[in-house]
């Protein structure tokens, strides 16, 4: 049987719903629209931060939500 994702060392059910509350905070904080470029940065950084560590909701918010990410140009 394939080992779940929880197994894998993946994000865990409460990791990515407090991922997604800093998301959606920092994305209406912006006035980013979730599927704009700035908001996929933003969750890209998000992920980057939470992989090295940063796990608490309150650095995670402070880390994005009030410096304006500009999206990599291609």
């Amino acid at each position: 049987m394939p080992k779940s994702v929880y197994d894998r060392g993946l994000l865990k059910p409460g990791e990515i719903a407090r991922l997604q509350r800093v998301f959606d905070e920092a994305c209406r904080r912006r006035e980013a629209h979730p599927d704009s470029a700035e908001a996929r940065e933003l969750a890209l950084t998000l992920l980057a931060l939470h992989n090295a560590g940063m796990v608490e909701e309150d650095m995670l918010m402070e880390a994005v939500g009030f410096r304006r990410l500009e999206p990599k140009s291609a």
